[in-house]
């Protein structure tokens, strides 16, 4: 019998993390009595992160490890977990959590009604100026241009794994790889349901996401697939 739901947990360099974040989410799940399957994706890592997490699937039966000889970031992580997932539902939550254990239920009560549960992230608390300002600025042009009526795009959702099968991610290289999925499963006419959680700041490690190469190159994708979206129309667009 598959999974409910497949936790997908994206691991560069995370040996300080994993441990407690693979901990924490087995606990909540099991208090929902949830049936859970942990895919963690070991992309490159050199500090010890892909022995580690072998060490932690050998002690627990629900975790499965896929290693990527070099790293690929985050999309191309998502891509291989997509590959191994067998679970009704997907969640990506990194490694250094990124949201309290305990809000993860509000996730679960939405499911009926969802075909993506969209995580609304509590705060900003943690983002200098410049960041923000690229926060504010990547959902007001991603609301104007494709008329995608969320408040928060780059958050942690839960996915419908048939929503992710209908979709090709083609902008995977960037962060826009997951305002590319709700986009075009708006368009598609899937149902997206949005739930306010409480971030979790980082406590060991470094994070990378805001990168400004990674910044410049997820706003050139955004710009790209709006091109595609002019060209085509949003449902079609959407399909390609």
């Amino acid at each position: 019998m598959k999974p409910f739901l497949t936790v997908f947990i994206p691991a560069y360099n995370e040996a300080g993390n994993l441990p407690r974040c693979v901990q924490a989410i087995l606990a909540q799940m099991d208090s929902q009595s949830v049936s859970v399957e942990i895919v963690i994706v070991d992309d490159g890592s050199r500090d010890g992160t892909g022995a580690l997490a072998d060490q932690l699937a050998a002690q627990e039966p629900r975790l499965r490890v896929v290693h990527h000889a070099i790293n690929l970031g985050i999309g191309g992580a998502f891509k291989t977990a997509l590959q191994h997932a067998q679970g009704e539902w997907l969640i990506l939550i990194p490694a250094d959590l990124a949201i309290e254990p305990s809000e993860l239920p509000r996730y679960l009560a939405a499911a009926p009604q969802a075909d993506i549960v969209v995580g609304l992230r509590s705060d900003l608390s943690d983002y200098n100026l410049p960041r923000k300002l690229v926060h504010s600025l990547n959902i007001f042009l991603i609301r104007s241009l494709f008329r995608t009526p969320l408040r928060q795009f780059q958050y942690i959702s839960m996915y419908r794994m048939e929503v992710l099968n209908a979709i090709e991610i083609k902008y995977w290289r960037s962060a826009f790889f997951l305002a590319e999925i709700l986009i075009k499963a708006h368009a598609l006419g899937f149902r997206l349901v949005e739930v306010e959680v409480l971030y979790a700041p980082r406590l060991t490690g470094r994070a990378t996401g805001a990168k400004l190469k990674l910044v410049f190159t997820t706003l050139w994708d955004l710009f790209r697939f709006w091109l595609s979206w002019l060209r085509w129309g949003g449902e079609r667009a959407a399909r390609k």
